[in-house]
């Protein structure tokens, strides 16, 4: 499924510009909210730089470079490549981390002050086939964070389409607490969640984003294409969220990394 124009008898996605209540019942139905022009053309373009350069070197991975494609036992294939903190070495974005409208607007969303948890990047290369799908999941599979009031701004480095792998979301499904996880193969990297509702497709232009809670359950598609499919993130926790049981003070509070 695919969200689009309800006239076409598709799930509509709830789009808002307004930072306030609106989008907060938006965010707490759904588990996610569309942010648009959340990047300039220059920032994107900026962004597209970085990343290349974060993620290649001489034309192979670069240094902290993750493929979540691996199956263990076997050639990588290097079809979902994965990069965090890019933030601490790049000017573009560390830029984006310094940002006070972010920052405030997702406080809004959490109902309160809020920490740089990390940045990363996703980039599914070119001819890659399905071995570039995501698989649906939770965030917090993988953090553990108590509570899990903590949400990733994933902002599009390229349109993101059905066909290069746009995110898909099942809606609500951030209420549903911790869901199971499993191997969808013996030596996979990453885990895989199941649910009976469909997942619903949310395709964006370049320079918009898609705020996530980090219980919402979602993945993404193959990318089709013969171009890449680009993304930047940031994710935030509030400030009050412990880690697998510690508090998670060393980790920057977004107001100070702001001023």
């Amino acid at each position: 499924m695919t969200a689009s124009p309800s006239s076409s008898g598709a799930v509509e996605p709830a789009t808002t510009t307004d930072p306030a209540a609106d989008e907060r019942e938006v965010f707490r139905r759904d588990g996610v909210v569309r942010w648009d022009h959340v990047l300039t053309p220059g920032q994107v373009a900026d962004l597209r730089v970085s990343v290349e350069r974060a993620f290649f070197d001489d034309g192979r991975p670069a240094e902290g470079v993750r493929d979540l494609s691996e199956r263990r036992g076997r050639p990588l294939d290097l079809a979902l490549l994965q990069k965090v903190n890019l933030w601490r070495s790049d000017e573009a974005c560390e830029a984006q981390v310094r940002r006070p409208d972010l920052y405030r607007r997702v406080e809004a969303l959490l109902g309160g002050p809020v920490r740089l948890f990390r940045d990363h990047s996703f980039y599914k290369p070119a001819g890659k086939g399905e071995r570039s799908r995501l698989v649906l999941h939770q965030d917090n599979r993988y953090w553990h964070l108590s509570p899990p009031e903590a949400v990733t701004v994933w902002m599009a480095l390229d349109d993101a389409t059905p066909e290069n792998g746009c995110v898909q979301y099942v809606l609500g499904s951030h209420r549903w607490g911790r869901v199971e996880h499993t191997r969808p193969e013996e030596g996979a990297v990453l885990v895989e969640a199941r649910s009976e509702r469909e997942p619903v497709e949310y395709p964006v232009p370049a320079g918009s984003a898609l705020v996530h809670h980090a219980n919402t359950l979602h993945g993404s598609g193959p990318n089709l294409t013969d171009g890449p499919r680009r993304a930047y993130a940031l994710v935030f926790v509030r400030a009050d969220v412990s880690a697998r049981g510690e508090a998670m003070t060393g980790v920057p509070l977004a107001a100070d990394l702001a001023r």
